[in-house]
């Protein structure tokens, strides 16, 4: 008895459980770098490792953090508007993006010119006959706001005859460019640059439609005993913030520039809803 006492004192004990950090993949970024400073300061301030995770898709993201696979996420605008709906799950700080960067962030919807579709109109009434190219599911700017847009004229991205996800901004163009859809969805920056870069390119193409500026996903994080997202909130918006928010900005085009978190906002993001 005395030796099993005696063992049970000196057996390694089991390490804290992590805290799980996560977002989604991407490729143009490398978003396990990204999320290194956040980690590392949930970490200190709970005293427990921080474990990273990169799910395959915003929507992917939701679901884990939803179902308490991940406690604290970065997320884009799709997967918060799902993520919001969940109990327990609660956004604690924004990035503060500068004003340019916001206003650039948008979606649009082009069609290649010899399709020959005109407006939103004759896309629904055509979309039997056409292929579609969309980023990625739950991207904010390259699939849902497109969506909502459609669902707005009683149309909807699966009555196409063919729709793919291209996972970047830049392969949605790529598909139209290369005759592989007729019709694509994606952010309004990658079409800027193609008008810059190649005008010849751009000229080929058609803007169908252009959404209003998006704001980007909040840190959100999921309260529990060994989460506690008041202190992580805290630490963000003050000075110690700053580190993760300079390495997050270089994750995200829409958060290009930031240096610091804001408060979170609720009514920034009432008219955006799960679909």
């Amino acid at each position: 008895m005395f030796l099993v006492f005696l063992a049970a004192l000196t057996a390694p004990s089991e390490p804290p459980p992590a805290i799980r950090v996560g977002t989604y993949s991407y490729p143009r970024y490398d978003r396990k770098v990204a999320l290194g400073p956040l980690a590392r300061m949930i970490a200190r301030i709970s005293g427990r490792p921080a474990q990273i995770l990169l799910l395959d898709t915003p929507d992917a993201l939701a679901d884990a953090m939803c179902n308490g696979d991940v406690d604290v996420a970065m997320t884009n605008l799709g997967a918060f508007v799902k993520i919001r709906e969940c109990p327990k799950v609660s956004a604690v700080a924004v990035l503060d993006t500068p004003a340019p960067v916001l206003e650039r962030y948008r979606g649009v919807l082009l069609s290649r010119r010899d399709v020959g579709v005109a407006d939103l109109m004759e896309l629904k009434t055509r979309a039997g006959g056409l292929r579609y190219s969309e980023v990625l599911p739950g991207s904010t700017s390259g699939a849902l706001v497109q969506a909502d847009a459609l669902r707005s004229i009683g149309a909807h991205a699966a009555p196409f005859m063919a729709r793919r996800h291209a996972g970047t901004h830049e392969a949605v163009l790529e598909d139209l460019l290369a005759g592989r859809a007729d019709v694509g969805a994606l952010a309004e920056e990658p079409w800027h640059k193609l008008q810059a870069d190649n005008p010849a390119g751009a000229a080929r193409l058609a803007l169908l439609w252009r959404s209003a500026p998006l704001p980007p996903g909040p840190v959100v994080c999921r309260a529990s005993a060994i989460v506690d997202c008041d202190a992580i909130r805290s630490e963000l918006l003050g000075p110690a913030g700053a580190e993760a928010a300079a390495a997050l900005s270089l994750g995200w085009t829409e958060t290009a520039g930031a240096t610091r978190f804001q408060a979170f906002d609720p009514a920034r993001y009432d008219l955006f809803k799960a679909q």
